[in-house]
């Protein structure tokens, strides 16, 4: 049940909230898109960030002695595919040279795919 101020408060700033929401509703409208843009794109880079290491370390498996190592380079994460010591691939994909993307990384930071995986095994109850 409704209290009895809550209906004095709906009478006496019903009218007010209701000529207010005609007149700037169109703009607040405008900057709820405006600003949902910004947001959206941070999602779908942190998704595809994740995309990328999943692809890097599918690509890692299917070759032989595979291997990964995250790169950065101008302010972008990149997940650089070895097999055998030799570069093959990058994820995401870019034009930049391996020369460059490996320059001063460091090659004892490559890991194998079975390393990196986020699998975590959690102890089962006994049934009964």
């Amino acid at each position: 049940m409704a209290s009895p101020n809550l209906a004095k408060l709906a009478l006496k700033y019903g009218p007010i909230v209701y000529t207010l929401a005609q007149k700037y509703g169109p703009q607040v409208v405008e900057q709820v898109l405006r600003q949902r843009d910004p947001a959206q794109k941070f999602v779908s880079n942190q998704r595809e960030r994740g995309t990328a290491r999943k692809q890097a370390l599918a690509h890692a498996e299917s070759v032989i002695d595979g291997a990964v190592q995250q790169v950065f380079h101008g302010g972008q994460a990149y997940w650089v595919v070895f097999s055998r010591n030799e570069p093959v691939g990058t994820h995401p994909h870019t034009t930049v040279p391996y020369d460059s993307l490996l320059l001063n990384a460091d090659p004892a930071r490559r890991v194998s795919p079975a390393d990196l995986r986020r699998t975590v095994h959690l102890p089962r109850r006994p049934r009964r």
